[in-house]
């Protein structure tokens, strides 16, 4: 395990418009993980449900960016997520026996609307707050979750240059400051969404 998080911290330089974003977003991550739901996740007290609930809503956000930026970038199938996300529901949906599409139990639909209405540039914005956790902390929550193929990686190094590098290829001067705004932006949905499912899921019976 220490070998793995090795390769995983030292699988990329970070460049100067990184070190930027990083930043000037870490207000926003810190936020949000002193969430309890984050808490409990990466100690792994949150109860099954919960986090089943979490992944479902996530999906939407996956596929939307997946076929917005990896059709046209060759993407590889390692790092294709709604996939394992997909997988995972269906054992927790199975595991839990319970039917995850219940409308009280969607919450996503203004992260998504949200999503819809950025141009691809701005999109790359998930790629950085979901992408990049699940193969950062997502090394250290899949410990503690049961079903956990969401950050499971062949290729982990090779994955988080691939998704840098394609954060990073539009990046300039002029825009660096706009996508900083969106990446926050992004970062106010995940902590709405974990809020929403922390506080508002009832445990099945």
């Amino acid at each position: 395990m220490l070998l793995h998080l090795i390769k995983v911290l030292t699988a990329y330089k970070p460049n100067e418009f990184s070190k930027k974003i990083k930043k000037q977003t870490k207000a926003k991550h810190d936020h949000i993980e002193s969430h309890p739901f984050i808490k409990e996740m990466l100690s792994g007290e949150l109860s099954h449900f919960k986090y089943a609930v979490y992944l479902n809503n996530l999906l939407p956000i996956y596929k939307s960016v997946e076929m917005f930026l990896f059709n046209k970038r060759n993407a590889n199938s390692d790092i294709v997520q709604s996939r394992k996300i997909i997988n995972d529901v269906n054992n927790y949906s199975n595991f839990l026996n319970v039917d995850l599409n219940q409308s009280h139990l969607l919450f996503y639909k203004d992260w998504l609307q949200h999503l819809l209405g950025k141009d691809d540039f701005y999109k790359k914005s998930e790629l950085y707050i979901r992408w990049l956790a699940d193969m950062y902390g997502g090394q250290i929550i899949k410990r503690n979750i049961k079903f956990a193929s969401k950050y499971d990686f062949v290729d982990i190094r090779g994955d988080i240059r691939f998704v840098r590098q394609l954060i990073e290829d539009d990046i300039n001067n002029e825009n660096v400051d706009q996508f900083i705004e969106a990446v926050n932006a992004s970062y106010d949905h995940h902590y709405n969404l974990v809020e929403r499912v922390y506080n508002a899921t009832m445990e099945p019976l």
